[in-house]
């Protein structure tokens, strides 16, 4: 594709409401993206789902768009943009019915990534499902299967940071411009994202996050995917948004069973009741997807006594061996009682569990092991 036809692209995508559905109904009606920048205000109008006040909007900002500016933003920020018509553009996306017509990249997009799994779920979950998501993350990720979500706060964040954890690469799509970092305490967690998969967006550099951008951010991230497993999510949520886009989408859709007394366990248990895989390992979603062949990495040994390479002592064993039967954690005394350990060696065993990435401290000094 030639340097004009794809500034032509990103120029239409450019003005104010044009989004993918109004974007392919332009490039329909003109033949091509320059076609519909060059179309006259009253031909415009005619195309179906325009008002007269579109139409007038286009015809007035097509000359005011700086896309010369917006591809020097990216480029300075060390962002690829591809368009539906690149040859890197991901193939599971062309089959949405609204594909985004760009996407903005930072990182890299690996042909493996068409093996890829959306892990989401509550912004405030509970220490069962950061346990559960790392479990389902790193399972996945020991497969050679590519993890996707949203990098929000929560589920999303734990899914990339296990993923990264056990060497896996993982997909984070924004619900803003990749020029615009959201949520700001996640700024260091895209840096190791871009370096093991990257960060995507179909969004300007400078788009802030509002609302209305994220179930357009939750259609890509189930597009993205084979299927969608959600983990922790109250019935209206943007995980149950994400399921749904899954099954409109013909993907199989996956829930992680919960306690019956917890919310957050409405949306998972209310996906199951309604005809949704129950998942309790990795090892059910792949089953169900049959995607055992083309994956990268070998899968890891039973018993193998390291946490992604980083080798575990046999009293740092005995420590995770008690966190094991305790999924919702344990007290630093309870732990003492349980390994019999004096409390200066326990802290340096907690301590060096926690750099490598086995356990994590909670609240009240709670230990949880990260699966």
């Amino acid at each position: 594709m030639c340097d004009s036809e794809q500034k032509a692209i990103i120029k239409l995508l450019l003005i104010d409401e044009m989004g993918p559905r109004r974007y392919q109904s332009l490039v329909k009606r003109f033949g091509s993206p320059a076609g519909a920048l060059d179309a006259p205000e009253e031909e415009l109008a005619l195309v179906e789902g325009l008002s007269g006040r579109l139409a007038k909007k286009i015809r007035s900002q097509a000359a005011a768009v700086d896309v010369d500016k917006e591809m020097e933003e990216a480029d300075r920020a060390g962002v690829r943009i591809i368009t539906h018509r690149s040859g890197d553009y991901p193939k599971n996306l062309l089959e949405l019915p609204d594909y985004p017509p760009v996407l903005y990249v930072r990182g890299d997009l690996d042909r493996d990534d068409d093996f890829s799994v959306s892990v989401v779920g509550t912004r405030t979950p509970t220490p069962y499902g950061r346990s559960a998501a790392a479990f389902i993350s790193k399972g996945l990720a020991r497969e050679g299967i590519t993890t996707v979500s949203g990098l929000a706060r929560g589920i999303d964040s734990e899914v990339h940071v296990s993923t990264l954890a056990a060497g896996g690469r993982t997909i984070a799509v924004l619900g803003n411009g990749l020029g615009v970092h959201y949520p700001p305490e996640n700024r260091k967690l895209e840096e190791k994202i871009a370096k093991n998969g990257a960060l995507i967006s179909e969004f300007p550099m400078s788009t802030r996050p509002d609302r209305m951008n994220f179930p357009r951010r939750n259609r890509i991230i189930s597009g993205f995917s084979l299927g969608t497993a959600v983990v922790e999510a109250d019935i209206k949520s943007g995980a149950m948004i994400t399921a749904k886009y899954a099954a409109e989408q013909g993907k199989d859709v996956f829930a992680v069973p919960g306690p019956v007394f917890s919310k957050f366990s409405n949306g998972p248990n209310y996906l199951i009741k309604s005809g949704a895989h129950a998942a309790e390992s990795a090892g059910d979603i792949i089953d169900e997807l049959r995607i055992f062949s083309g994956l990268k990495n070998t899968p890891k040994k039973a018993g193998e006594p390291d946490v992604a390479g980083k080798r575990i002592s046999r009293e740092e064993q005995r420590i995770i061996s008690a966190l094991e039967s305790e999924p919702g954690g344990l007290s630093i005394d309870l732990l003492g009682v349980k390994t019999n350990f004096d409390a200066s060696r326990l802290c340096a065993c907690l301590m060096n569990l926690e750099m490598k990435g086995a356990v994590r401290c909670l609240p009240g000094r709670i230990y949880v092991k990260i699966y």
